[in-house]
């Protein structure tokens, strides 16, 4: 079984989009409708589609220790990301920059990874096709049905994804930039926080800081947002993954189907230290 694991520098990058439209867009015969831990595990696919935004710690070990798997991480201007809501609560900012901040570290140590794909979503947005091209080189193994260009209107979806996408439409570049239109939000985010000049530079949104001449006296926007601080690590959690990924990449390098093992681990004691019932 082959694994293909979205996840992302943060909340509100693109993942459910990129998911939906390799869903559709690529000959995938096992997929879960929205979310979906590293650790959860299909025993009889081909290919195999997971997402799960925050889940690039809990991910690193799988990647590392099993050669049948491939991240791709999604990636945003922050400053988009910070003024970005979702239909569940359209009141309010969804996320904040410290969330972004905790995972930049992780993204660094894994972005030069053979198995580690990086796109920026404003590459998606504004270049679909360019996007999918690029996968389909990386992970030779896809074959295309349809082009991302034609994911939109009428596309079937599941719930959770239109939710997070506000319905599915048709891909534009028209969410770019829309920073520039809360400016008091960016000025907040930046008095709580701070170190987002650095990191523009380093991901290629900005080439030297001028454009925080754009604050010069803008009050900030200092409201919380939805999702504030990152959620604690779970030793648990980690320790599991560590597992499932040891077990699976075994798997992988002795070339034995995931079906195969289980039927021999005849102790359901082991089978459930490995499965994947991680919330």
């Amino acid at each position: 079984m082959k694994r293909i694991h979205i996840v992302s520098a943060s909340p509100r990058t693109g993942t459910t989009l990129l998911a939906e439209c390799m869903r559709h867009c690529f000959e995938i015969d096992a997929y879960e409708e929205h979310e979906a831990p590293i650790t959860h595990l299909r025993w009889s696919a081909k290919v195999y589609l997971t997402k799960r935004a925050s889940s690039v710690l809990y991910s690193i070990a799988r990647l590392r220790l099993d050669p049948r798997v491939t991240l791709i991480c999604m990636i945003r201007d922050p400053r988009d990301v910070i003024v970005s809501k979702h239909a569940y609560d359209p009141g309010r900012y969804w996320t904040s920059l410290h969330l972004w901040e905790s995972q930049a570290p992780l993204i660094r140590t894994l972005r030069n990874h053979p198995r580690f794909l990086l796109v920026r979503y404003e590459d998606l947005a504004a270049d679909p096709d360019g996007v999918q091209r690029f996968i389909a080189e990386r992970i030779p193994y896809l074959r295309e049905r349809s082009r991302f260009s034609e994911f939109g209107e009428g596309t079937f979806v599941s719930a959770g994804a239109s939710l997070a996408m506000n319905g599915a439409r048709k891909i534009t570049p028209s969410s770019i930039g829309v920073w520039r239109q809360h400016l008091p939000r960016v000025a907040g985010q930046l008095k709580r926080y701070g170190s987002l000049p650095k990191q523009l530079i380093e991901f290629g949104y900005e080439k030297d800081d001028t454009w925080l001449s754009e604050l010069e006296n803008v009050t900030p926007d200092l409201a919380p947002s939805h999702w504030d601080t990152p959620k604690p690590v779970s030793v648990t959690r980690l320790l599991q993954a560590h597992i499932n990924a040891a077990w699976c990449g075994l798997c992988g390098r002795l070339g034995v189907p995931l079906a195969s093992m289980v039927l021999a681990l005849s102790s359901k004691g082991v089978f459930s230290a490995l499965g994947d019932a991680l919330p």
